[in-house]
C-alpha cells in the first residue's frame, strides 16, 4: 500500500531540511527521486552524499520555481512525473509596516506563485495519464496568525485554499494534498531558538512538549505520496504537535 516502486517524485526546494527528509523518505519507499532548487553546488554535494550513503539514486535540476520558462523546461524532461512536492519556499521576517513591495512579491511569486504553476504544469501529464499526487507545503500560519510573518502568512493562507481547489478541479485523478508544519527546528529557524525566551514561549503552546523535527514529515509524505491515501484529497495535515488542536 506504501510502495512508490518506480514512481518518479519532483521535490522543489528539496534540499532544505524538510524538502531533503521527505525525499529521502520517498527514496526508501522505492520512489525516483528528482530534487529541484536553487542551491548552492556545496549544498548540492552535501545532499548527494547523504542519499550516496542509502544507496538512493537522486538527479537535481536548477530551477527557480517563480520562472515560469524554468518550471516549464524541468518539466519537459520527464515524461513522467507521479509525485509532486512543492516545498520550495521562503520567508522574510518583518512587521508588516516595514514590508516592502519587492519583499511581498518574492515571498508571493516562490511560495504561491509557484507552487500554483509548477502544480499547473505538472498536472497536465498527470491528467493525461488520469492518475497523480500533489502534495503543496503549508503552514502552522496557514491556520493562525503570526508576528512579523505578513507575507508568509499570506503565502501559506493562500496554498491551504489553492489545496482545496486543485484537488476538487482536479478529482478523481489527482489527489492533493497539503502538510502543514507547526515550528520545526532547522537551520533556517535555528536563530529563532537562540533567544530563549522566546523558545519557551512556543513549547509552551505544544502539547507534545518538542518542536518539530524533519523526519516527523516522512511518515504523512509517503502516505499522501501513495496509493494509500487514493480516496484523500482537498486536506490540510497539520504535523505541528497538536498546537492547532489545543
Amino acid at each position: 500500500m506504501f510502495e512508490l516502486k518506480n514512481k518518479n517524485a519532483l521535490i522543489t526546494g528539496g534540499a532544505g531540511a524538510l524538502g531533503k527528509s521527505m525525499a529521502l523518505a520517498l527514496g526508501r519507499a522505492g520512489a525516483n527521486i528528482i530534487i529541484a532548487g536553487i542551491d548552492s553546488e556545496e549544498r548540492i554535494e552535501a545532499v548527494k552524499r547523504e542519499f550516496s550513503e542509502e544507496n538512493i539514486p537522486v538527479t537535481f535540476e536548477y530551477l527557480d520555481v517563480s520562472d515560469m520558462d524554468q518550471v516549464e523546461s524541468v518539466v519537459k524532461k520527464y515524461e513522467e512525473i507521479d509525485i509532486l512536492i512543492n516545498c520550495a519556499g521562503i520567508n522574510i521576517r518583518h512587521p508588516i509596516i516595514n514590508i516592502s513591495e519587492q519583499d511581498w512579491d518574492r515571498v508571493i511569486d516562490i511560495n504561491l506563485k509557484g507552487a500554483f504553476f509548477t502544480s499547473k504544469i505538472v498536472a497536465k501529464q498527470m491528467l493525461e495519464r488520469k492518475r497523480g499526487k500533489i502534495i503543496n507545503l503549508a503552514s502552522l500560519s496557514s491556520h493562525i496568525g503570526l508576528p512579523n510573518m505578513g507575507p508568509y502568512c499570506a503565502s501559506k493562507g493562500g496554498i491551504n485554499q489553492l489545496t482545496k481547489a486543485m484537488a476538487i478541479e482536479w478529482a478523481p485523478y489527482i489527489q492533493v494534498n497539503a502538510i502543514a508544519p507547526g515550528y520545526f527546528h532547522t537551520e533556517l529557524t535555528a536563530p529563532l531558538f537562540q533567544d530563549k525566551e522566546w523558545a519557551d514561549s512556543i513549547l509552551s503552546r505544544i502539547p507534545t512538549g518538542r518542536t518539530g523535527k524533519p523526519e516527523d514529515l516522512n511518515g504523512v509524505a509517503v502516505l499522501l505520496a501513495s496509493s494509500a491515501s487514493d480516496y484523500i484529497t482537498g486536506q490540510t495535515i497539520y504535523v505541528d504537535g497538536g498546537w492547532t488542536a489545543s
